[in-house]
């Protein structure tokens, strides 16, 4: 649909809105600023994007409401989609990839549900999560039943639910009321227009060249305490996951020593309004001195993250001596060779797939091949692993 049409719809609803009377609510589990945050609402500016509360929290031609996750993980935990009213499934697509992460406008909504409405509204509910539909055409349902769960499908690049809203099938519907919007609101239970800044969570990955996917489909385990030897060939990469930065807003942050002295700091300056970001930032680091680091987040010269990691020197091992205790290795002593060697550690199932498991986690039985490949030694070596030992 044109930008110019869908403006010119918006201003028509204003007449639909004089005798509208509030039906929906929440269509997705959870609560507000802690399950989920709105990120984009419907966009109400011929040129740009304007929400309408007149925020920037849009983005040009968006046609919903976005209620996004805070991680894939969160995403592969299972959070219900509701259906927002009374209605019948019109319409159902199920089986498409749902962890998206490139935006790509030809694949529309991916995964979607229809919902038919008595009053003759229609809502959508995009971006589901692959075979997780509990409906089918042709099924009543009722307000708050669940429908699916939320997903990456589609036109997508994090897991969120894109809730929207049509009248007749014929006119963009924004269900919210505002200054730049619609004189009524269609919900129950009015939702907060929120601005507020916040941190999803922060942690370290040893990694050469991190790429913003390694971040959206982090294990929450990131954020475990760290020890690394003095010296490596990996980098040391700081992340963060934030939300609400505004233009302007200074990001800093500072790598202290154990000794609480400044060794390197980096300050950036946001270009625009960031309802959902991704930060990080690294260090090559050699002769690090051993002890308690610190690294500390600032906004606007305000800490906001602040995480500990430990330098300590690692015993040199020759090839076969490590090669013995290499056999002995149980998936409690894998996950902390990963958190010590991170990237120089690999492995690998039967199938050729690598495999990367958190502290707490345990391996699935079978049998896997491991290579750790270090300075000082190199280990292969094929191992069976039954019931996580």
């Amino acid at each position: 649909m044109r930008k110019t049409i869908f403006i010119t719809l918006g201003l028509l609803l204003s007449h639909h809105f004089s005798a509208a009377q509030a039906f929906l609510s929440t269509p997705i589990d959870g609560n507000h600023g802690i399950d989920w945050i709105i990120v984009n609402y419907v966009d109400w500016e011929l040129d740009g994007h304007l929400d309408h509360n007149c925020g920037s929290k849009s983005y040009d031609g968006h046609q919903g409401t976005d209620f996004t996750l805070e991680s894939f993980a969160q995403m592969d935990s299972g959070v219900n989609i509701l259906a927002a009213a009374d209605g019948v499934i019109t319409f159902t697509q199920d089986s498409l990839f749902d962890k998206e992460t490139e935006g790509d406008v030809s694949k529309l909504l991916g995964n979607y549900i229809a919902i038919s409405h008595p009053n003759k509204y229609y809502s959508y509910y995009g971006h589901l999560k692959k075979n997780s539909l509990v409906v089918k055409e042709g099924d009543s349902v009722k307000a708050g039943d669940i429908i699916a769960q939320v997903g990456s499908s589609g036109n997508s690049t994090d897991p969120h639910l894109h809730f929207e809203l049509w009248y007749d099938s014929l006119y963009v519907v924004d269900p919210f009321t505002g200054p730049c919007g619609n004189p009524q609101s269609l919900w129950l239970d009015d939702l907060p227009y929120d601005t507020s800044f916040g941190v999803f969570e922060s942690g370290f990955k040893l990694k050469t060249q991190l790429t913003i996917n390694d971040l959206r489909f982090r294990d929450s385990s990131y954020t475990s305490s760290l020890q690394i030897p003095p010296s490596s060939n990996s980098s040391l990469n700081f992340w963060s996951h934030l939300y609400g930065l505004r233009t302007n807003d200074e990001l800093r942050i500072q790598w202290l020593t154990p000794s609480n002295i400044e060794w390197f700091s980096f300050s950036t300056t946001i270009d625009q309004d960031y309802w959902y970001y991704y930060y990080w930032t690294f260090i090559n680091h050699e002769n690090l001195a051993e002890g308690e680091w610190t690294v500390v987040l600032n906004r606007n010269n305000t800490k906001i993250a602040e995480q500990k990691f430990e330098v300590e020197q690692l015993t040199n091992v020759g090839d076969e001596h490590f090669q013995s205790d290499c056999e002995q290795l149980t998936s409690e002593s894998l996950t902390t060779l990963q958190r010590l060697y991170g990237e120089e550690l690999t492995i690998t199932d039967m199938s050729g797939k690598q495999l990367y498991l958190y502290e707490n986690e345990a391996f699935p039985s079978g049998i896997y091949q491991l290579e750790l490949k270090t300075r000082d030694f190199i280990c292969r070596v094929k191992r069976k692993i039954v019931h996580g030992k």
